[in-house]
């Protein structure tokens, strides 16, 4: 639906040619734009209304019952087995801060969840082979359970938006949470709740979204695929750096990263370079960013880019070296 209607702009309307920059470009934003903010308010509505059905008080006993590696090893894995991309994982981060859950946990589960999906798994394996899709899930997740853990230690939850600090463990006025008493309300009352918080959230980050957009289209349009495959060769000791990098501006779904990844793996990109690249686009990229910035503040964000870019550093030589 999207597509066609992009098709109908760009190339009837608008008249532009196929396989150009502008088309492309154009096309890429009016798709992605479209497609990204359709899914972002069902998605936020969704999850907003099954929230309505959580006790936040015996979500908040069971976390604190697991020891600390295991309550964030959980909230890793609930992140790669949820199809969330980063848009719709803010919500739930906010669900997890509010229902009283650490602040490392949290971000656990934030970090993995873009990265990792079951249908990118599927798509994963069936282009590039299980043996890369095993590696890249293993070191996803070790890198959002870990994460988290360091984040937690370094004491930066006083970084996060103050009204997520004050609001933590009680109902919020910005992001509506609900405690036990919510089982009064009944499932029209819930949806009813649940789309006027997607409207709110809609309306502080729709214009960040269609930057982050923006940004990725002139990428899309005008950035040759020649220029990343290039300098993720592997004989360029600098291309597991130069990997993250390249993908902070852009934005995309990992299961839209994966024919690209194929692409740059026959091109004799390394296998780490390229895995950290993917990593870095869907957990790094410069639209994320934007978009947490609602969440935490400027030296949360800073912090948090400059740690997993080291991270994704590290893992990406790693890998370059054993594979």
């Amino acid at each position: 639906m999207f597509e066609k209607f992009a098709d109908l702009i760009v190339y009837e309307i608008l008249k532009l040619p196929e396989k150009t920059r502008a088309g492309e470009a154009l096309h890429f934003f009016i798709y992605d734009a479209l497609k990204i903010l359709f899914l972002l308010f069902i998605i936020v509505v969704v999850i907003s209304y099954l929230r309505s059905y959580i006790d936040n008080e015996k979500l908040k006993k069971f976390v604190e019952k697991q020891p600390k590696f295991l309550a964030h090893f959980f909230a890793s894995i609930f992140g790669a087995v949820t199809p969330f991309c980063s848009c719709s994982s803010i919500p739930v981060f906010i669900g997890f801060i509010e229902a009283g859950a650490s602040f490392g946990v949290s971000m656990s589960f934030l970090i993995t969840s873009p990265m990792i999906n079951e249908i990118a798994i599927l798509i994963l394996a069936g282009i590039i082979g299980w043996k890369i899709t095993l590696i890249y899930i293993v070191g996803g997740i070790t890198v959002g359970t870990f994460g988290g853990m360091i984040m937690e230690k370094l004491g930066w939850e006083k970084y996060l938006q103050d009204y997520l600090l004050d609001n933590k463990s009680k109902m919020s006025p910005r992001c509506y949470s609900y405690n036990s008493e919510t089982k009064k309300y009944t499932a029209k009352e819930r949806g009813i709740k649940a789309v006027a918080y997607a409207k709110n959230l809609f309306k502080k980050i729709r214009l960040f979204v269609l930057l982050g957009v923006g940004i990725g289209a002139f990428l899309h349009g005008y950035v040759p695929q020649e220029f990343f495959t290039k300098y993720m060769n592997a004989d360029n000791l600098f291309a597991v750096p130069l990997a993250v990098i390249a993908g902070i501006p852009l934005y995309s779904d990992i299961t839209a990263i994966v024919p690209i990844a194929k692409v740059l793996l026959e091109k004799d990109a390394a296998v780490g370079t390229v895995l950290v690249f993917m990593m870095s686009i869907v957990t790094l990229s410069l639209p994320e960013l934007i978009i947490i910035s609602r969440v935490m503040k400027t030296e949360l964000i800073i912090r948090f880019a400059i740690f997993m870019f080291a991270v994704f550093t590290m893992v990406g030589y790693l890998y370059n070296l054993i594979l």
